[in-house]
């Protein structure tokens, strides 16, 4: 095999538009990287623009250009002279979009409009333009706000605003700037994620690079937003810190950097904010430290030889593309195995137009058995399995022979992503579940690595007597990722490391390969039969990697800190309920041929009842699609929802009748942690009060207040939020009723704030259902009877919302009369 010397990525030339190809991004088919400052926000100039005067602004864009940096980012949309310069320096645009973000917006419809308008406009007006490479259509909505709206309403919210977007301007890219506080804010039809994130230590960056990796899921990441939270840090902590932060995003395989600022000018709030100094050059436009030039190539370490192994069997429709592109692998030193397991197709003369690849072919035994052949005549002291229809990304070898930096490492492997669709029936199948993908138990970590993109080191393969041959054509991956675990090792997942990844064509090889890993799910359970629940599904520690990764997962709750307090509020497993799993696959199936014999005729009508049910959580569960779907490709969608749990299920639960297996109904080691669900209320009714204040006083003391109130009296019990809640305090007399008190300050410059509190009465489920039905069996017995509980349920309300009122009032807050005043125009921020 040839050798060719790492590379990097290029910068971006502007003028042709960007495209997000899995974790990368490209242009015209070259794979490039950003590499940017953060421009502004500015006082407005004589012209009225949110920039600096037309000749300060044409130094800065050249000097910017000159320090080595391709793209800029702004937080308002350019002005006409700033485009021309950008065009002029070859600087691309990361331009974000005002609006005012920084109050209860989805409560006035008015500011509801006013963002779409913004987005629509900027869209409308920049789309073409050759130096705008993407959009940011918002940053950084504040923590407590999307607590207050609702993180699935604003999470909504915004991709319906990349949608309006991406409409007017549909060959950009669209994103939203997050942060660490609402790191869930992900909208699953952003084109990338952008995170502005603040963290001065290495090792703890470097960490959060990893976790912010499985949140970018299959899409790249953008650091939009880096720099010292310090007011004046020095030259040298500015180099080094600049140093540091580059090499770590290059390790992780981020695909752009935008450096916190360019300059120490800095205008916000109305006012020039001269206690922070941390850009790359002072306001008079000095640098304060050499900027390095863009790294290139993988170190200076020698390059581990890899043997790059591809088993076959009749797959001559992708194998040629997959060979074509492991001949282009900047890797230095590797090699090239087919082999082929008795394919019927003649896979040799394929292989005759790829001279430096060794074929090697064998009479058909199953694919573990092609795998060990390819072991055994290896080179190399990394086997990297790939399949036939998969296409390597060019610095795949790079990526994981970096990875394997610690001999405790026996695998590593990275994300299959699938390609543009070759078929309607393709976008449909890759947008289906029951994919390869990997299992995480942590952010670097995995408990599973699919034999599409897994590289081993051959001592511990051949340690653990390599793959299992009764593995034909599927589960040979976990059973040697189980066993290497057993072993000792460890196994890695490198984001960057990623191969494209063909999906079945048809929805017929689709439910085919379905029913294939259903029976090696039994062989699976015969070898490891510790690892299987009752029900027959495999029982993992971690947790199983999804894309697009649902920023709001039915199982999984956020941590917000006490009262919203959390610098970092991510998203937490926890113990899930099981009517999906028995209502989507088999259980409903074996309901039915049960009640038939018993029912006759009438096990219609819960047959169709289960079917309806199924149909449903088919539909509730139905993934982001990874490719725009037309309607009939929706409705495929959904069908193949519902068959796959029964295919799959039927073809395991068949393998588990015939070789007589019995399931474990204990795991082999006990499961991650997991935050306990806590107990369901039902809201009844709410109130809202909003209170102003020109003192800097806004909900702590309102809190702090309403807490001494109601520990003053007897017999109540009160609840705090301990950071899972949606709320700030409880209260009640009796555990299956209670009153909950969510607030919200928001600022409104020079001391103003708006302080909004929204009060509910609660009860448990069961409670509400008695409830509604003394209502109506009150209704037959007396008239009056719905009418007097619906005035004692208010009667209720007033009393509680009166306890929020006065402690208010004691906590010096005015009550307003407006409700919502009229929000500040839109502001940059930071």
């Amino acid at each position: 095999m040839r050798l060719r010397p790492p590379s990097d990525a290029a910068h971006v030339p502007p003028g042709v538009p960007m495209a997000a190809e899995g974790k990368f991004f490209r242009q015209q088919g070259r794979k490039i990287s950003l590499r940017g400052v953060c421009y502004g926000p500015f006082r407005r100039n004589s012209h009225g623009e949110p920039f600096p005067e037309d000749a300060r602004l044409r130094a800065d864009f050249d000097q910017i250009r000159q320090m080595g940096f391709d793209s800029v980012r702004l937080y308002e949309p350019p002005s006409d002279f700033l485009l021309s310069e950008a065009v002029r320096t070859g600087l691309n645009l990361i331009v974000g979009i005002a609006w005012t973000d920084h109050v209860d917006f989805l409560g006035q419809r008015s500011l509801v409009r006013q963002a779409h308008r913004a987005v629509r406009d900027a869209a409308c007006r920049l789309g073409g333009h050759p130096a705008v490479a993407a959009f940011l259509v918002g940053n950084e909505i504040d923590k407590n706000l999307a607590r207050w709206m609702g993180p699935e309403r604003v999470r909504r919210f915004l991709e319906k605003l990349i949608e309006t977007g991406r409409a007017a301007a549909p060959d950009r890219l669209f994103s939203y700037a997050t942060y660490p506080s609402t790191e869930y804010l992900v909208p699953r039809n952003a084109d990338f994620l952008a995170i502005n994130v603040f963290l001065e230590k290495r090792a703890e960056f470097a960490a959060y690079l990893a976790r912010l990796q499985v949140l970018a899921g299959n899409k790249p990441l953008v650091i939009s937003e880096f720099g010292l939270d310090a007011p004046r840090p020095s030259a040298g902590q500015l180099e080094e810190t600049f140093a540091w932060f580059e090499a770590e995003c290059r390790h992780a395989s981020v695909a752009g950097t935008l450096w916190f600022a360019y300059t120490d000018e800095w205008h916000r709030g109305g006012r020039d904010v001269t206690e922070w100094s941390f850009g790359l050059v002072d306001r008079n436009r000095r640098p304060k430290m050499p900027v390095p030039p863009r790294a290139s190539g993988q170190g200076n370490r020698s390059p581990a030889f890899i043997s790059v192994i591809v088993c076959t069997y009749n797959g001559s429709a992708t194998l040629a593309a997959c060979l074509e592109s492991l001949e282009k692998l900047n890797h230095s030193a590797y090699e090239v195995l087919l082999v082929d397991d008795g394919s019927t197709e003649d896979i040799g003369r394929i292989a005759l137009a790829f001279p430096q690849v060794r074929y090697l072919r064998q009479d058909h035994a199953g694919l573990s058995a092609a795998r060990n052949l390819g072991m055994e005549e290896a080179r190399g002291e990394l086997l990297a399995y790939t399949d036939d229809d998969c296409i390597a990304e060019e610095d795949w070898l790079c990526h994981v022979a970096a990875g394997f930096d610690d001999e405790a490492w026996a695998a590593c492997g990275g994300p299959n992503i699938p390609p543009r669709p070759r078929n309607a029936t393709e976008a449909v199948v890759a947008a289906a579940p029951g994919s390869p993908t990997h299992v995480m138990l942590n952010d670097v970590e995995a408990e599973h690595l699919p034999g599409c993109n897994l590289v081993i080191r051959k001592a511990s393969l051949k340690a653990i007597g390599g793959f299992r041959t009764h593995y034909h054509t599927a589960g040979d991956d976990v059973d040697v990722c189980w066993r290497l675990r057993e072993a000792g090792g460890r196994l890695r997942f490198i984001p960057g490391a990623m191969v494209w990844h063909h999906r079945r064509r048809t929805l017929r090889a689709y439910l085919r390969q379905q029913r294939g890993y259903g029976h090696a799910e039994a062989l699976l359970m015969k070898d490891h039969p510790e690892r299987f629940t009752c029900r027959g599904g495999a029982r993992w520690q971690g947790a199983i990697y999804e894309d697009p990764p649902s920023s709001l997962p039915l199982d999984g709750r956020i941590f917000h800190g006490p009262q919203g307090t959390g610098l970092f509020q991510g998203i937490y497993g926890q113990q899930g309920r099981q009517l999906p799993a028995w209502a989507n696959g088999l259980p409903w199936i074996a309901l039915f041929l049960i009640a038939l014999p018993a029912l006759g005729w009438r096990s219609t009508m819960p047959f169709l009842a289960l079917f309806l049910l199924a149909s449903w959580v088919s539909w509730h569960h139905l993934p982001a699609a990874p490719h725009a779907l037309s309607v009939f490709q929706q409705l495929q969608l959904l069908l193949l929802n519902w068959l796959q749990p029964i295919v799959r299920g039927w073809a395991r639960w068949s393998g588990i009748l015939r070789f007589g297996l019995r399931p474990e109904c204990q795991p082999a080691a006990p499961p991650s942690a997991r935050h306990a669900r806590p107990p369901r209320f039902w809201t009844l009714c709410r109130s809202w009060q909003v209170y102003w204040n020109e003192d800097h006083l806004g909900r702590e003391p309102l809190l702090s207040a309403l807490k001494d109130r109601l520990c003053r009296e007897s017999g109540l019990n009160l609840w705090t939020d301990d950071g899972w809640q949606p709320f700030d305090l409880a209260w009640g007399r009796f555990p299956a009723f209670r009153t909950t008190v969510l607030t919200l300050t928001e600022h409104h410059g020079d001391g103003r704030s708006l302080t909004r509190v929204k009060l509910s009465l609660q009860c448990r489920p069961w409670l509400a259902v008695a409830a509604g039905g003394l209502a109506v069996l009150s209704g037959f017995l007396w008239k009056p009877g719905p009418g007097i509980l619906a005035a004692l349920l208010l009667l209720g309300r007033s009393w509680q919302t009166s306890k929020c009122h006065h402690a208010a009032l004691a906590a010096g807050l005015a009550p307003c009369p407006n409700k919502a005043p009229r929000a500040n125009a839109s502001r940059p921020r930071r």
